[in-house]
């Protein structure tokens, strides 16, 4: 036997145990996927579709439901072109557009001015209804894209961790996207438990996670269907290495364990030096009320970036997992993540 083989293994396919696995379906998602189809509808009958605005806290299917909505609307018409960037990755309008133009198989020289490349764009939605969605789209570094974008025709579906992440945008910017908000609540512990166990059926062994477990990975994950799939993935892992022949309750405590401190780190490395100092003061005091934690950092900081960065910078916090953000602008309330 060579040391490389496995007694046991509990994984049998791990592509619907990774959070960018797209299932045949989505569930728990019904309404949500109904208002995003009537903007998408028009594509259908040769018409630009009405640009949308998705908005929610994390691991609520706002990332999953518009790349299954995009491919099925693909597969539906052949006057449909999609185009999936997200923002955190592709954050200037160069970058964001040579990503577009390549996904609709447009050749790009990656010397050409940005103008240039919304000319390729322009030529290609004249002859396509072309559909571009931009996840985390508060991350791009300016938001003239925007308005360029649903200038040259193309439709867009806008994402974010932040309901609030086009209040301050330019009028001029909102009034020519007009997007139609939806909202992504968080799951219930249920609908978790529901997304788990089908993503065990086709990714575990059978046997390999009882229905006790799964709901404890539901309970544990407080409503990011990421954090509960990745938590499962990481509980079989840990149960192969045990040679168990299924997951336990202590598995899961120490997968869950390892995905928080995982995000966490992540999250960590992606912050600027104000956002770490904003970061800290949040650990400091746990909740904090945003007018309250603004004069704590302008009286620790001897630079500190003026308000309009630091509702930027708190946007960030939230959009990655760290903080959580409710109410509205001067009235808003930070809660540091658990």
């Amino acid at each position: 036997m060579s040391i490389f083989d496995k007694k046991v293994v509990l994984i049998r396919d791990e592509q619907p145990l990774l959070e960018y696995f797209i299932p045949e379906s989505v569930t728990h998602r019904d309404g949500q996927k109904q208002e995003l189809a009537e903007c998408l509808r028009p594509v259908t009958v040769n018409r630009k579709p009405r640009n949308a605005f998705l908005y929610g806290p994390c691991g609520t299917g706002k990332t999953l439901l518009v790349q299954w909505l995009l491919r099925e609307l693909e597969g539906h018409t052949s006057r449909a072109r999609t185009a999936y960037v997200n923002c955190w990755k592709r954050n200037t309008t160069h970058a964001a557009l040579t990503e577009i133009l390549s996904q609709l198989d447009i050749y790009v020289n990656y010397r050409q001015a940005a103008t240039d490349l919304l000319k390729l764009l322009e030529k290609e939605a004249a002859k396509k209804q072309v559909v571009v969605c931009l996840d985390e789209v508060d991350s791009l570094e300016t938001s003239e894209l925007l308005y360029d974008l649903s200038r040259s025709g193309v439709g867009l579906v806008l994402v974010s961790n932040d309901a609030y992440a086009m209040v301050d945008m330019d009028p001029r910017i909102k009034s020519s996207v007009n997007a139609e908000g939806i909202e992504f609540p968080m799951y219930t512990d249920e609908e978790v438990f529901g997304i788990v166990k089908v993503r065990a059926k086709y990714g575990l062994v059978p046997g390999a996670a009882k229905e006790n477990d799964l709901k404890t990975i539901a309970r544990l994950s407080n409503g990011d269907a990421r954090i509960a799939i990745e938590t499962l993935r990481r509980a079989a892992l840990v149960a192969e290495d045990k040679e168990q022949e299924r997951i336990t309750g202590d598995d899961v405590k120490k997968a869950f364990g390892s995905t928080g401190m995982l995000r966490r780190s992540d999250a960590l490395k992606k912050l600027n030096e104000h956002e770490q100092a904003l970061y800290q003061l949040m650990e400091k005091h746990k909740k904090i009320g945003t007018k309250e934690l603004w004069e704590k950092y302008v009286k620790a900081d001897k630079k500190p970036a003026s308000q309009r960065s630091y509702r930027n910078y708190m946007n960030h916090l939230a959009r990655l997992g760290l903080i959580k953000a409710k109410g509205e602008l001067t009235g808003r309330e930070y809660e540091l993540a658990s």
